[in-house]
């Protein structure tokens, strides 16, 4: 089988298309694992190429482990920045975050396109002026231990980790996991023919399976599980594979308590704990991405405020909306999404942690998901359409499309749309079905279902996850492109202007003019409830005792993009003497001027 074969090869680390990148697997003999731009990397290819990046630019790229993973893997940290470390500390820094969850496999090539576009564009215009002024931490695959799984036979989807867990409390540990029943090299489904299933298939594509529903008379004929069989003799199947955390659910904010994937506690994982560490110790991060399966970019996220003030802030704050909407509106221009898209939430995710607890613009996204693959082919009929509209009448055709809709919203069956459209989708492709979907033809005999029809099929593991492989480059692509874009909206404190007016006796009226000249505000608005930034501060540096009104240390209100606030002094000091002044903020960065006074008042 064609999908086995795949298996086989990647597990050597050969390139994924045999006869087409031939030429290309010979041209990297002196790299083993020299990753190809049309395949998921293997987990040594993915080291390898991190690796690289540090030794190919030791003077802004910094490599270090930020944690070992359960099987003793290393999980990377990239710290991208020109300037030494007390520089890069007080730089506004950008967080991108990968494989959170183990199966989100483009996700992690992403975060390495990332990497390797800002290494591969250092010294041009737009590039070397962001390394110099912003720190950006890459970590590309928070999970190594899971993602290795897309190269293991039997092949298995999971977003948890492998860390050995009792999940039906037995005192067994993963003594009943999936089975390659018919030994293809892949964990596929099985459909079971009794009177006490609840699935039956779906009345429009008999290869959806779907739940009866009694209302309409129906009655259900299958049961439906992944590939196994009953390991351990309690007449359950795979209800304790080798499945652990799922990180992505192991954070504080709307923690999963009974999810047997969220972990024993909050943050009880290596790798989740050291990401939190991670976070506290560089509070200059203001931004975070992270690929995983929810997202806030691909639709607008709800927002308003707590009812009562003992309640929890559960949507994004009205202030913050904003940022949200527009930024989601230049990601889906860039992927060319032309409607928003729903995803599902995540109880316990690393992004909403770091919004709703520390206070952060937190975004979010998956690179692929069948949503994603039907919204860009709704934009390629759309445009379609817009051509059409030269040729035909308009009237004539609106009524007509308007007739056809409301006869297929009577006939047409809603459940499980998504999937049986993108398997049409698929099938439209010249690849088809081949490595996606196996049909429901193959039946075997199951010795926990004797005399009973069993078949074999369903959509094969990674195939909602992984995209087509010659759609990847131009996806990393889009995502680079975006996530270039985002590192440089980040807020910028400056001086913008110092007045001295010399009123006699050595008195000076001094007046500074602090404006943020980035982007977004110095601090989000939800932050005066999480109050986990540090205010922004102008300091002057004098002793109190010359200080006749004002401050020595003054703190400034949260500043929005291309606002400025006035500062107010009066000093006593002997003109030819210097005044510094400081201002300092937690995201946005730091700006200083020395005035210098005389008896006119002082230059700056």
């Amino acid at each position: 089988m064609i999908h086995l074969t795949r298996i086989f090869y990647l597990s050597l680390g050969i390139s994924l298309w045999l006869s087409s990148h031939v030429s290309a697997a010979d041209s990297s003999e002196s790299n083993p694992f020299a990753p190809d731009p049309n395949k998921i990397s293997t987990c040594e290819e993915l080291s390898a190429s991190i690796q690289s990046l540090a030794r190919e630019h030791p003077d802004f790229v910094r490599l270090s482990t930020l944690a070992k993973s359960t099987q003793g893997r290393n999980v990377w940290l990239l710290d991208i920045g020109f300037g030494d470390e007390s520089v890069r500390l007080q730089n506004p820094a950008m967080l991108v975050v990968a494989g959170i969850e183990g199966d989100d496999l483009p996700g992690m090539e992403a975060a390495m396109a990332f990497a390797e576009s800002l290494c591969e564009r250092n010294e041009s215009e737009e590039i070397r002026p962001l390394l110099e002024t912003t720190s950006i931490y890459i970590i590309p695959c928070l999970n190594p231990d899971s993602a290795k799984r897309y190269y293991e036979t039997p092949q298995f989807e999971t977003s948890a980790n492998l860390k050995p867990f009792d999940n039906d409390n037995d005192g067994l540990i993963d003594e009943d996991g999936p089975d390659d029943l018919n030994h293809d090299g892949i964990i596929s489904w099985i459909r079971i023919e009794d009177p006490k299933g609840k699935y039956i298939s779906h009345p429009d594509d008999n290869r959806i399976l779907v739940e009866a529903d009694p209302i309409k008379g129906e009655q259900g004929k299958w049961l439906l599980i992944t590939e196994g069989k009953d390991n351990d003799g309690d007449e359950k199947i795979n209800e304790d594979g080798i499945e652990g955390v799922n990180f992505n659910k192991n954070f504080p904010f709307d923690y999963p308590w009974f999810d047997p994937q969220a972990g024993i506690h909050q943050m009880s994982e290596n790798e989740t704990r050291a990401l939190a560490e991670f976070v506290v110790s560089h509070p200059h991060i203001g931004i975070v991405f992270t690929f995983e399966s929810q997202s806030n970019l691909l639709k607008k996220p709800e927002s308003g405020d707590r009812s009562k003030d003992r309640d929890a802030q559960t949507k994004i704050r009205t202030e913050d909306a904003k940022y949200y909407e527009q930024l989601g509106k230049d990601y889906r221009e860039i992927l060319e999404i032309g409607k928003e898209i729903q995803t599902d939430p995540t109880p316990g995710s690393f992004s909403n942690w770091m919004y709703f607890h520390r206070g952060r613009l937190s975004l979010s996204a998956p690179v692929w998901s069948p949503e994603i693959a039907l919204a860009l082919k709704k934009k390629e009929k759309d445009e379609e359409n817009e051509d059409e509209k030269d040729t035909e009448d308009e009237s004539k055709k609106n009524k007509d499309t308007e007739e056809k809709k409301d006869e297929k919203k009577k006939d047409e069956d809603d459940r499980a749309k998504t999937e049986r459209d993108y398997l049409k989708w698929l099938e439209e492709r010249p690849e088809g079905l081949l490595d996606s979907f196996l049909p429901w033809r193959q039946e075997i005999e199951h010795p926990d279902f004797p005399g009973q029809k069993v078949e074999i099929g369903g959509f094969f593991p990674y195939a909602k996850k992984v995209p087509p492989l010659n759609l990847l480059p131009d996806l990393k692509a889009k995502e680079t492109e975006f996530l270039i874009q985002l590192a440089g909206k980040h807020p910028k404190i400056v001086i913008e202007d110092v007045k001295v007016k010399h009123l006699g006796a050595g008195v000076y009226d001094i007046r500074a003019y602090v404006k943020n000249d980035g982007y977004l505000p110095t601090v989000l608005a939800h932050e005066e409830r999480t109050r986990e930034i540090l205010p922004t501060r102008l300091e002057i540096d004098l002793p109190n005792e010359s200080i006749l009104a004002g401050r020595k240390r003054t703190i400034l209100g949260p500043l929005e993009g291309g606002a400025a606030t006035e500062t107010h002094y009066l000093i006593k000091a002997k003109p030819g003497a210097q005044v510094k002044l400081e201002v300092i903020s937690a995201l946005a960065g730091r700006a200083e001027c020395v005035i210098e006074l005389n008896e006119e008042g002082g230059r700056s």
